[in-house]
């Protein structure tokens, strides 16, 4: 592991410290985050891509995916709203998840992964697990943003043909959640 701190995931978010109601409700959202942001943003989202190409999983990425020593597709993006970045996230798709129809997800670009994923009935969300991003070198962030104060993140297998994908989403604090809910949140 580099000098990334060491994300601890849990299962229940809400504990000593917890997510504004507002933040929660997003947490939890078990849909298509890409839509839910899509409609908060009036149809302006946009994807930058921030790294893409074949890497070694994190521990605890390779943990929850249950591949071991292998390398995988990662795929670091953020998601914004005029030009301000609302959500990172960081995909792992392991070699065996990208045969058949799901190789196109190597091939992206600025195409959101969910507006891919969510348009067919193919695609299940395991269990979200939650964890407080407390420095700014987890995820790689630390150039990307300034932030002061810890960020809310949380992350999914969603299995697309039977096939595991690791999805982890960071909030940003450039999320204007009362904007945001008031488009369908």
């Amino acid at each position: 592991m580099s000098s990334r701190e060491r994300i601890i995931w849990q299962s229940q978010p809400f504990g000593r410290s917890r997510p504004g109601a507002r933040l929660k409700g997003w947490l939890a959202y078990s849909g298509s985050l890409t839509a839910r942001l899509q409609a908060a943003c009036g149809g302006r989202l946009r994807v930058r891509v921030v790294y893409e190409g074949w890497q070694y999983p994190r521990f605890d990425e390779a943990a929850a995916l249950e591949e071991w020593g292998r390398l995988a597709w990662v795929r670091e993006i953020f998601m914004s709203c005029d030009d301000e970045p609302w959500v990172f996230a960081r995909t792992v798709m392991p070699l065996g998840s990208l045969t058949g129809s799901q190789r196109r997800l190597r091939h992206l670009g600025t195409k959101p992964l969910g507006s891919v994923l969510f348009r067919g009935s193919g695609v299940r969300r395991r269990a979200l697990q939650f964890a407080r991003v407390t420095a700014p070198g987890a995820f790689d962030l630390r150039d990307a943003i300034d932030y002061e104060t810890p960020l809310w993140a949380r992350r999914s297998l969603l299995e697309a043909t039977g096939r595991p994908l690791l999805v982890s989403e960071v909030f940003l604090p450039a999320l204007d959640f009362g904007r945001a809910y008031g488009h369908g949140g």
